[in-house]
């Protein structure tokens, strides 16, 4: 089990890594194919000599990308082992540099390089972020043990000095072992005794040809420049050349369909298979570039380079193709003609220019497509099986420290790219109209009352938000749900506080009773020290205590970090009202690790579906009952004709709210209740 954990966590991290290279692989291969599309026009004689040389960028990409690797998995790898990103990429590079000579400078100040692969640069990333990992581990390492002043980040880096001293010197040691092996001359004697190839056939040049693009092409490096390096070594001349693979032009045409590994049905088959595929994002992408066999993409992108679910067809593809065509050739469906084409000539036409128009070649190649498409197929489907399977690897990962499940998920899902970035689009582009037309208005606060179930006595007022706009028109805090969600509801809940300040000294310069006041808090002002802290001292000032309405989500969801700020408030003589309860979030247990004073509930408690009028009776009787033997007092909210109150009342409901009892009303209107209470109180009823 353990042995699997690791090689599904190593393949998705490797899948990953490989992932973040598609930008730059993008990149390289637009470029290349430009470049490829202007030599074909310039032979053409449409344009003149071409300024773009993609044979450069391919070089320099392919020098890089085991740079790009080794960063991109080293980021990886420290968040997966809870390191510093920067300094664990740093260092990662560095001892990459050192074990494989990448780059180096010489005794003149002179910049060296090595062209290394990625198959030195896995293993080098991954053992230093191992090695240094393991140091990072030991408590005694660390520079700063104690709990300090320092800004933690200082602190974590300041931690990192010695591992990643240890590290480097670590690698240092590797490379000198690792040269004096190579200063034994080992290495040379091996190249010599390998056999040289100079009396084999073309059919055996080419699948030895092949065998090693493709080996080579699978464990991430540029299979043809690997080839080409193998047969001069081999035959002491260059695979391209005319005494070179005799069926050169064979090998573009028919076992190169769409770059290595005959890939190029890949795309086509994701993109028109009937049931969503994981896939279809990179088949998007790849599928412009696939149509003149550049398809650096899918093998980065899905990928197939290191991926033991593609091994099989990758290999099969093009060897299938050779036989196929072979056989169409020695029957004498087409012959070859010893012509030139360009790589980056698109299927189907490459088999018409290469066989001075043959439609037997044309009809060929297709049959080679439609082989390679039921090649592939299956292990597509098995691949694409492989990353619908989160449940099984969350249970595998169980608690990974970096959540890289998490991550993986979240790039399953990242073929919903398009509707999320919509989404994201729209919320951000309400925000602003929002907060465009708050720039015109007015804020202001209505009331409404909060009234004795029984007796119809004003108990108290809930604090609402509204806006005024230029035509003086009242409008409803329609805005709120969109701050909420762009986390920009604090200034508003600031705004609240100040507007209720002014208000209180208002009525009290009137010489006013002022009943509880109940304000409804966000979590992200609640969460805020400096604003709490600010409006206990406030209310301590004033010498008034407010009912503190938070909303059940809020304080279930983040009850570790509201609970220190409830406790401060009701220290301070403020009381806690639980709001919306029973909105959809509702769990009976709760209620009992709640520290409040009173339960609101929602109006889908107090007004239940009209066939479940019944049950819904019982459920609100129970969970009145419920709070009163917990003792929290209860406020049913949202009360709208006589019916609904006279269900609360029969239930037990000690307070009621809503439009019946009381519709909400700017302060001018709220303080005719306060002054009606101090005179008229036997006629205060609300029956």
């Amino acid at each position: 089990m353990l042995r699997q954990l690791t090689c599904s966590k190593t393949l998705l991290l490797l899948r990953e890594a490989f992932t973040s290279l598609l930008p730059i692989v993008l990149i390289m291969n637009i470029v290349v194919l430009l470049s490829g599309l202007t030599g074909i026009l310039e032979s053409w004689g449409i344009i003149r000599a071409s300024a773009l040389n993609g044979a450069e960028v391919s070089r320099l990409y392919y020098f890089l990308i085991p740079l790009f690797l080794n960063l991109a998995l080293s980021m990886l790898l420290a968040k997966t082992k809870s390191l510093d990103p920067i300094g664990t990429m740093l260092i990662a590079m560095v001892c990459f540099f050192r074990l494989s000579g990448f780059l180096s400078i010489n005794s003149s100040a002179q910049i060296t390089s090595y062209n290394s692969s990625i198959l030195t640069s896995i293993p080098a990333t991954f053992l230093a972020a191992g090695i240094l990992a393991f140091f990072t581990r030991l408590p005694y390492l660390k520079l700063v043990k104690q709990q300090t002043d320092l800004n933690p980040q200082l602190k974590k880096t300041l931690n990192l000095l010695i591992p990643g001293l240890l590290t480097v010197l670590c690698f240092e040691l590797l490379g000198q072992c690792l040269q004096l092996i190579a200063e034994t001359g080992l290495i040379t004697l091996i190249a010599q005794s390998l056999p040289k190839f100079q009396q084999i056939s073309q059919v055996q040049e080419l699948v030895l040809y092949k065998t090693v693009s493709l080996l080579t092409w699978f464990i991430g490096l540029h299979g043809e420049h690997s080839a080409d390096g193998l047969f001069r070594l081999l035959k002491n001349t260059p695979a391209g050349d005319a005494s070179g693979l005799g069926l050169k032009t064979f090998h573009d045409v028919f076992m190169n369909i769409g770059g290595s590994g005959c890939t190029f049905v890949v795309p086509f088959l994701i993109l028109l298979t009937q049931k969503p595929t994981q896939f279809k994002s990179i088949a998007q992408l790849s599928l412009p570039f696939s149509l003149f066999n550049v398809n650096e993409i899918l093998l980065f992108g899905l990928p197939i380079i290191l991926n033991p679910f593609f091994l099989i067809p990758f290999f099969l593809a093009p060897f299938v193709n050779m036989v196929v065509a072979l056989v169409a050739m020695t029957s004498g469906a087409f012959t070859i003609d010893p012509i030139e084409i360009s790589w980056m000539s698109p299927p189907l036409y490459s088999a018409y220019i290469a066989t001075n128009g043959s439609k037997w070649a044309v009809f060929t190649n297709f049959v080679c497509l439609l082989l390679d498409g039921c090649i592939y197929y299956p292990f597509l489907v098995l691949a694409e099986h492989q990353f619908k399977t989160p449940l099984y690897l969350s249970n595998l990962f169980e608690d990974d420290a970096y959540g890289f499940i998490n991550e993986e998920i979240d790039l399953r899902e990242e073929r919903l790219f398009v509707s999320k970035q919509m989404g994201k689009l729209k919320s951000m582009t309400s925000a602003r109209r929002v907060l465009k037309q708050l720039k015109g208005r007015q804020l202001l606060l209505y009331f409404q009352p909060k009234v004795e179930a029984r007796s119809g006595q004003l108990m108290g007022i809930e604090a609402l938000i509204r806006s005024r706009d230029a035509m003086g028109r009242t409008l409803p805090p329609n805005f709120l749900p969109v701050l909420y969600q762009q986390g920009i509801s604090k200034v508003i809940d600031q705004k609240v506080v100040d507007l209720i300040f002014e208000q209180v000294q208002q009525w009290r310069a009137e010489g006013l009773s002022i009943p509880p006041i109940s304000i409804n808090f966000d979590k992200d002002f609640l969460l805020d020290q400096l604003a709490v802290r600010t409006f206990i001292a406030l209310a301590k000032e004033y010498d008034i205590y407010f009912y503190l309405e938070i909303t059940e989500h809020t304080y279930t969801v983040e009850v570790a970090a509201l609970a220190s700020v409830v406790r401060q408030l009701r220290a301070a003589g403020h009381r806690i009202s639980i709001d919306d309860f029973g909105a959809g979030y509702s769990s009976l247990t709760n209620l009992v690790s709640l520290e409040a004073d009173e339960i609101k509930l929602d109006r889908k408690l107090v007004v239940p579906p009209k066939k479940e009028s019944v049950r819904g009776q019982v459920l609100l009787e129970s969970s009145v009952r419920l709070c009163h033997d917990l003792g929290f007092s209860v406020v049913a909210e949202g009360v709208e004709n006589l019916s609904q109150l006279q269900l609360v009342r029969d239930c037990g409901v000690d307070v009621v709210q809503g439009n019946y009892t009381g519709r909400p009303m700017p302060a001018d209107q709220i303080s005719l209740l306060f002054t009606h209470i101090d005179h008229c109180q036997e006629e205060s009823s609300f029956l």
